[in-house]
């Protein structure tokens, strides 16, 4: 390829390293800002190039193993890498293996690569979805980056996709809030050939064992049916799980820059810090190229009287392993000031306040010196964390595990106790009591989703008339592959049916974007998730429902996470292997006449509603100061997202939506 034809366009911002890509036909464009966290030196620079400059390549984020990867590139196909970048062998392994170059990687990426001999455009996003990636074809360019902000000085000019706001599309699939602009799923790639046949594929997919142990003969009728009672004891899996956790921290604490640690109230990020001083201490890992041995942690700290703050917990978990601890002071005053800007960062809304600490917090990262970060992310979603997994757990007896101490009668008996206290929540959290999912599609459901049609939205009557009455439960479900849900109905047990849903829904697209990467580098501060390491989810895939979920006889309690707390309990205090499941949140209860309430009521107006187009103005006239006079959850909720609508609106220079004229189908165009 001709490199003097290329057309570089960058988005003026220096906090993401952004692969901002454009087809501009007939001519292909790369572009990249750097982080630089490993081969910090001109070897590191992007796009990478092969040796006779057909294949280019961009990549963002952090892959692991890279040296033993490099080894073999060399000893395999005598490939010459320029540097030491951890991403350069992105191309070596591409020019050797193709599209099944993506197998082989392990870490936390979005990339893009050009091959020019078979005109071939490949983007592709890490399993889970940690890293971002975006694509639309604007005035018949496909364009692709990291962030839809990015996207603007290409011409791309954003437009309320009302659809997928109403039925929460843009929190279950690859839709977003804005017409025409896709995510690539988690462990998917997209393709262009010859700049014009766009399709794409799937790399990788958790999977999970059969729920019934079969009797031998049925095993011998239906050899394809694997019975997975599982003979493996407690200690193995436990060693097992703990062998996985402990190299999925040592790669990632792997850089040329010091690696800090976010430290939280909970088990999740305490036995990464554990681990992580674990390995230091046994001199099996450095921070940085420089060899330091010294750990840093830091956290976020709510008002102590608010109820959420985890702080002071966070505090006695780093005197315990003798690390220092950071705190960002986070009360009503600062959520305030920093609410449009973490919006502007996120691009999309959170329906409570955490993902404005966790912006300040990667602010506090970036300024005491630390590019990288460790967090706990992922933990809840693979060890099954969530309260709500405790009904999906009780639906079915766990056959594969003979040693189960949960006999039937009080698997009924909690499975009702834990349909009551579900409920409860749902209405406390959303208004509702979650029960509108229909009867025949109940088995495919998990019970979380009842929670993703929150907060209340007030459309318009033109927009419910239009895309007529939509179900976020239903939206969720049809956005799961036929085949998986055949699975879920005839194969796996219900807590990994639940486990599966969570971890292509709620997880890459409102947890690790609203309260990871986003938040992370709006500072530029790259964040690592040891949790979502796929050897060790696969690991822990494979295990019984009860190495998850454990039910003990004697104190006749259910408890979460029951293998992670085991495998933890060397590295973390005996508080927090015993504390129960707090999933981080800011207050959500603020005074009459404070700085939020002025907030919303300054960003939540006639016009500002009517501006958006999609929300009645009528129905959320009062909502501010019913809210805070009330001081009602729910309304709340309603109001913070509301108004991440306004600011986003605003930002973004978002048009009103309008209701499509009579005739047109309301299908994008290009």
């Amino acid at each position: 390829m001709d490199k003097s034809r290329w057309q570089y366009r960058y988005f003026p911002s220096t906090h993401r390293p952004i692969p901002s890509i454009a087809l501009l036909i007939p001519i292909t464009g790369l572009g990249s800002c750097r982080l630089a966290i490993n081969g910090l030196g001109p070897g590191g620079q992007q796009p990478f190039s092969n040796s006779d400059g057909t294949i280019h390549a961009v990549v963002n984020g952090e892959l692991y193993d890279h040296q033993r990867i490099r080894d073999d590139m060399t000893q395999l196909s005598g490939y010459k890498f320029q540097g030491g970048s951890d991403s350069e062998i992105v191309v070596a392994l591409y020019e050797y293996y193709g599209v099944s170059f993506l197998s082989s990687l392990r870490g936390e990426f979005a990339l893009s690569i050009y091959d020019s001999k078979k005109q071939l455009f490949l983007a592709a996003r890490d399993r889970s979805g940690v890293k971002p990636l975006f694509w639309t074809i604007h005035n018949g360019t496909l364009l692709l980056a990291s962030e839809a902000k990015a996207l603007l000085p290409f011409g791309w000019r954003p437009e309320w996709d009302v659809r997928s706001i109403i039925d929460n599309g843009w929190l279950t699939e690859e839709r977003t809030i804005f017409k025409g602009l896709r995510k690539i799923r988690p462990g998917h790639y997209m393709t262009c050939l010859s700049l014009d046949h766009i399709s794409e594929g799937q790399y990788w997919d958790h999977d999970y064992p059969n729920k019934q142990a079969l009797p031998f003969e049925l095993r011998i009728a239906n050899p394809i049916i694997k019975h997975t009672l599982d003979t493996r004891t407690e200690e193995e899996m436990i060693e097992g799980v703990r062998s996985k956790m402990l190299d999925a921290v040592r790669v990632r604490l792997q850089a040329d820059v010091p690696v800090g640690i976010h430290l939280s109230g909970g088990i999740d990020s305490a036995v990464i810090a554990g681990m992580a001083k674990h390995l230091l201490d046994k001199g099996e890992v450095k921070l940085g190229s420089d060899g330091d041995h010294h750990l840093r942690c830091q956290g976020i700290a709510f008002d102590q009287g608010s109820g959420y703050d985890e702080s002071v917990i966070a505090q006695r978990t780093a005197d315990f392993l003798g690390v220092d601890f950071q705190k960002a002071y986070m009360n009503e005053m600062e959520l305030a000031a920093n609410f449009e800007e973490a919006v502007w960062f996120d691009e999309q809304p959170h329906f409570e306040l955490g993902f404005v600490g966790k912006h300040v917090l990667s602010k506090l990262t970036r300024d005491s010196g630390l590019k990288t970060i460790i967090s706990g992310q992922g933990s809840d979603e693979i060890f099954g964390g969530y309260d709500v997994y405790l009904r999906d757990y009780l639906r079915e007896p766990d056959e594969a595990w003979p040693d189960n101490d949960l006999d039937e009668s009080t698997r009924l008996q909690k499975l009702q106790e834990s349909t009551t206290s579900m409920t409860k929540s749902f209405t406390t959290w959303t208004g509702h009591d979650g029960n509108k999912i229909p009867i025949h599609l109940s088995s495919e459901i998990p019970t979380f989703a009842s929670s993703l049609s929150i907060p209340h939205l007030f459309p318009t009557s033109w927009a419910m008339q239009q895309y007529g009455p939509l179900s976020p439960q239903i939206t969720m479900i049809e956005n799961i592959d036929v085949r998986i849900r055949s699975l879920m109905r005839i194969k796996w047990h219900p807590l990994h049916s639940a486990q599966y849903v969570w971890n292509k829904t709620a997880l890459p697209n409102m947890l690790l974007t609203n309260l990871s990467d986003r938040t992370e580098m709006s500072h530029s501060v790259e964040g690592r998730v040891p949790f979502l390491d796929h050897q060790l989810m696969e690991y822990v895939n494979g295990l019984p429902p009860s190495m998850k979920i454990r039910y003990d006889p004697e104190t006749g309690v259910l408890t979460e996470k029951w293998i992670l707390r085991q495998a933890a309990r060397p590295f973390i205090t005996e508080e927090l292997y015993a504390r129960k499941k707090h999933p981080y949140s800011a207050p959500t209860l603020y005074p009459l006449h404070g700085p939020m309430h002025t907030l919303l009521s300054r960003l939540i107006t006639r016009a500002s509603i009517e501006n958006l187009g999609f929300i009645d103005w009528e129905k959320v006239e009062n909502l501010v100061e019913t809210a805070f006079q009330s001081q009602d959850q729910v309304k709340l909720r309603s109001a913070f997202g509301i108004a991440q609508w306004v600011v986003l609106g605003r930002r973004f220079g978002v048009p009103k939506a309008r209701p499509m004229p009579e005739g047109v189908d309301g299908v994008d165009g290009e």
